[in-house]
């Protein structure tokens, strides 16, 4: 077994490598990685509803999917990720089995003198707060399965907050997060903040628990990632657009004047699209028409409304 300590700190190269290692490779592999900021939400989610998409723009908080399911997670150089890849075997019996993962990394942080234990939902807390969420996808073609989850060490928690909270109204059939109160575990071991440190005593105690051979992401391996990244994880119609049919409603002020929008995305692509003032007038009906059959992303909304108030607007989002 491999324990990778991936380089990179772009969460769509992370998740592409995450995919890679799961779809195209027969290794069993295990990669702790962090991420510049960002907000990733599960396969089967709007991530719309999931984040304020505004917030992240100002912010610089990334927003990302990842293959796998589960709820909305927020991302800094303060979180460290974990991800097991391997082959279940001839049977995916008894597949779904977090504490098959969970536990060297539990076992891990024992031996650095930090005791957790197991929420009801197979989370990690410490002192019964969560600082550990995790998430899991089994490759059925294959019989392998991808188990990754997030460790909350030194993390903006201001950030997290802001990013994950959604406006407007959505009605849609997509996955909720369950959101939980959180802990840094630098706030009780501070001598975790130095995180090179920590990744570096971690991944050789889990290699140790693991029998894997730690090592780096190769030349070749990374090619195939990288072209993964573009071709999927960084597109609006992979993070935006594959979210389930949804109704958005919401409230938008511009220039001291109240809008009231209606939308509603159909596999990724706009089918209404309507803005009204508050005595009930349509405003804007031909960029709102323009939309139509657009798919859901930042540039749809750019091109459609360049000649109006919304313009100057555009990079605050006000449409997600």
């Amino acid at each position: 077994m491999r324990l990778i300590v991936s380089d990179s700190t772009d969460v769509y190269y992370n998740l592409a490598a995450e995919a890679y290692f799961l779809h195209q490779t027969d290794e069993n592999i295990i990669m702790l990685w962090r991420s510049e900021s960002a907000v990733v939400c599960g396969k089967h989610q709007n991530i719309c509803a999931e984040i304020n998409y505004a917030a992240c723009r100002q912010l610089n908080i990334a927003p990302a999917r990842r293959v796998s399911g589960g709820g909305t997670v927020y991302h800094d150089l303060g979180n460290l990720n974990f991800s097991f890849i391997q082959d279940l075997g001839t049977t995916l019996d008894k597949a779904v089995n977090y504490k098959r993962f969970l536990e060297p990394i539990r076992q891990a942080l024992l031996e650095m003198g930090i005791e957790t234990s197991y929420s009801e939902r197979d989370d990690l807390l410490y002192k019964g707060v969560k600082f550990s969420g995790n998430a899991q996808h089994i490759f059925q073609q294959k019989k392998r399965v991808l188990h990754h989850g997030t460790l909350l060490i030194n993390a903006n928690i201001h950030h997290l907050g802001k990013a994950l909270h959604s406006e407007g109204i959505y009605q849609d059939k997509a996955v909720k997060s369950n959101k939980s109160a959180v802990t840094n575990l630098a706030e009780h071991f501070p001598h975790l903040a130095d995180l090179h440190q920590t990744i570096s005593t971690l991944a050789k105690k889990i290699s140790t628990i693991t029998q894997s051979q730690i090592s780096s992401i190769q030349s070749e391996e990374d090619k195939h990632i990288q072209q993964l990244k573009s071709e999927k994880f960084t597109q609006d119609e992979w993070i935006l657009g594959y979210s389930p049919t949804y109704h958005h409603q919401r409230t938008i002020a511009v220039d001291d004047i109240t809008y009231h929008l209606n939308m509603v995305v159909t596999k990724g692509l706009i089918s209404e699209f309507t803005l009204r003032d508050n005595q009930g007038n349509f405003a804007f009906p031909d960029a709102c028409l323009v939309t139509i059959n657009q798919p859901i992303s930042p540039k749809t909304f750019e091109n459609a409304f360049v000649n109006t108030p919304f313009h100057s607007h555009t990079n605050h989002n006000h449409f997600f």
